[in-house]
């Protein structure tokens, strides 16, 4: 690269994308606590002493570059370009007026790398009018800015960030950046974004199929290509799903680059059902992903026959976006990339006769759910109204109707026969709203595929590769899915860590995980063990605690990174004590809030590590540990 630069060669050097470097928390020189922030000719005026307390100022890279500097700065003749560039969630951030890690940025990021691929042709080369015709004309024009420098820099000095601003004041014409970002979505799509956390759009009327997106538009059998076998396959031992042609074992395939041996054997295992046991930050997420693509590209398995499965909206967007940089758009677009709930959604609206249900039926957010139970059985107090529909919950999970003869002993015992009543008087609130609750979209969609098979018939047809993330949270309504889904021979690839199964969330079983071999015949049981999140001695410190485990020996990741980290364990005599030490410790290491902190003694300079706050972290076990900790930082 150095070589290459220094030739001046275009053939061999092409240029630089870089984001601003202003944003560098020590591009200029300053003193953070007075809030001096100064260009290196400042601070050669003042001796290199705070305007403000006299002490010597903090040296940013500016002042560097300009001692080093032996000619006044020039653009040299024959310059490769270089591209200075703001990411795409901070352009969003600012168009909004909300933080860049907020739900709302997210959402929308997601969107627009839906709607117009990936994100660095979105920021260089993407037409204006094309971004403004999927996020509006203010964002398009930010980005045009953007491109051509025209932009509000706030240099980052003493350990603050910088900040790179594009408008002046980008709420200024604020109602049309809201009509503009959010034009091209329906209201079916709103609802979804408004509750998102519900993993699962608000019912919209079923779409048409189009051949651009017919996964996005409704599940039909998909049209076969000739490396798909015509006829239903048998059992997994004698499953051949690339018939005739399948291809040579591609090794040196593009997708294939990049991956560890683990993740490569992952990938390559096609013709079985696989189970890969993955540790945190193993790259789960990207094995699955190159795993399908492989599937596409290399042995042109129709994309429409794909259907990736996930626990949230968020990981299913990250999912389609990572195909979308995969994968042509188009191709990748027709994958079907849904959370459990999402699919049993689309499924229902699908069959919504055949499933007992209205055209236009409502899912019910936690807040309806408790006015339909209040109105159906109005003796119930608030704390009965919680457990009962906290117990209707757990039994639709376990795939348990009122009818069920252990739903008084088993789900809720306190609440014995009662249960029963009010769960029969629930559903048929529900019935006369014409309505769902979120656990309905797991029930009623077995239920549909149990009792329909011709349904069932024409949702295996299509759907002939199915990959699962993060299996061990899957739960016995979710697992039953599953089967009916792959009674056809489709194959099955489940990826998770039983490890990470603590909370048994909507009644999430990590046994089926364990059981995966034996509900599979022919199953490869694969894992990934190398760790790209952590150091070593987080890894190690993280194995004490999990080989406690007693149910089964933890998986060992290992990792690469090596540093100088260091985990300081803290006894505190209360919980209050707690609280006030992590705050403390912050304090310290920011080097102080306030000249209280200073003039208290709480802090002084040697503590100071030049950290900000955005460096720090706060875990906690328990919720209640949360206000503890609030009421510390407000102090």
């Amino acid at each position: 690269l150095f070589a290459a630069m220094r030739s001046g060669d275009p053939a061999g050097f092409r240029g630089t994308i870089e984001f601003f470097p202003e944003e560098g928390k020590y591009h200029h020189d300053g003193h953070r606590k007075c809030g001096v922030n100064w260009l290196p000719g400042t601070t050669k005026e003042h001796a290199g002493r705070c305007s403000v307390c006299g002490k010597p100022v903090t040296v940013g890279v500016m002042h560097r570059v300009d001692e080093l500097a032996d000619r006044v700065a020039a653009d040299p003749a024959g310059r490769a370009p270089y591209h200075s560039l703001i990411p795409l969630p901070e352009v969003i951030s600012e168009l909004l007026g909300v933080g860049v890690n907020s739900k709302k940025v997210q959402q929308e990021y997601l969107r627009l790398l839906d709607r117009l691929g990936p994100e660095l042709p979105i920021l260089l080369d993407l037409p204006p009018e094309e971004i403004a015709k999927a996020g509006g004309p203010k964002l398009a024009a930010g980005i045009l800015r953007m491109r051509r420098g025209h932009v509000n820099p706030v240099a980052g000095f003493d350990g603050e960030y910088g900040v790179i601003r594009l408008f002046d004041d980008p709420s200024a014409d604020d109602d049309a950046l809201q009509i503009g970002l959010f034009a091209a979505e329906t209201n079916a799509d709103l609802k979804a974004r408004d509750g998102a956390d519900a993993d699962v759009p608000a019912p919209a009327p079923p779409r048409t199929p189009s051949p651009a997106n017919g996964a996005a538009a409704g599940i039909e059998p998909a049209p076969r290509v000739r490396r798909v076998a015509e006829a239903a396959p048998g059992p997994w031992a004698q499953v051949d799903l690339f018939g005739k042609d399948k291809p040579a074992n591609g090794a040196s395939h593009p997708l294939l680059r990049g991956l560890n041996d683990e993740q490569r054997a992952a990938v390559l295992c096609l013709n079985a059902p696989v189970i890969i046991a993955a540790g945190p930050g193993t790259g789960k997420t990207r094995t699955l992903t190159h795993r399908i693509a492989y599937l596409v590209d290399a042995h042109g398995v129709n994309p429409e026959s794909v259907l990736a499965i996930t626990f949230t909206n968020k990981a299913a967007g990250e999912m389609a976006a990572r195909l979308g940089a995969l994968l042509p758009p188009e191709t990748a677009g027709a994958i079907t990339v849904k959370t459990f709930h999402a699919l049993g959604a689309q499924l229902l609206q699908l069959h919504h006769e055949r499933a007992g249900l209205p055209p236009t039926f409502a899912i019910l957010d936690d807040e309806a759910r408790l006015r339909v139970l209040r109105g159906a059985v109005p003796d119930l107090t608030a704390a009965q109204a919680a457990r009962v529909l906290d117990a209707i919950a757990a039994a639709k999970n376990q795939m348990q109707t009122p009818d069920a003869p252990e739903l008084a002993t088993h789900f809720a015992p306190e609440l014995g026969a009662d249960l029963v009543y009010a769960y029969r008087l629930y559903e048929g609130a529900l019935a006369a709203a014409g309505a769902v609750d979120f656990d309905d979209l797991m029930l009623r969609t077995v239920l549909l595929l149990e009792r329909c098979p011709d349904v069932l018939q024409t949702v295996t047809a299509r759907f002939r590769w199915i990959s699962v993330d993060e299996y061990q949270d899957v739960n016995a309504a979710q697992y039953r899915l599953l089967q009916l889904l792959t009674v056809g021979g489709a194959n099955l690839c489940a990826i998770g860590d039983p490890d990470q199964a603590i909370y048994g969330f909507r009644g999430a079983d990590r046994r089926y995980f364990f059981r995966f071999a034996d509900d599979y015949a022919g199953a490869r049981i694969l894992q990934l063990s190398q760790n790209y999140r952590s150091v070593q001695s987080i890894l190690d410190a993280a194995q004490q605690v999990i080989d406690k485990n007693p149910d089964r020996e933890a998986l060992r990741i290992w990792s690469e990174f090596v540093a100088q980290t260091r985990l300081d364990l803290y006894q505190a005599p209360t919980d209050k004590a707690e609280a006030e030490y992590v705050v403390h410790q912050i304090e310290q290491m920011v080097g102080g809030t306030s000249y209280f902190s200073i003039d208290s003694g709480r802090v002084d300079d040697r503590h100071s590590q030049n950290r900000t706050f955005g460096d720090f972290a706060v875990l906690y076990r328990l919720g209640a540990q949360s206000h503890l900790l609030t009421e510390a930082f407000d102090r």
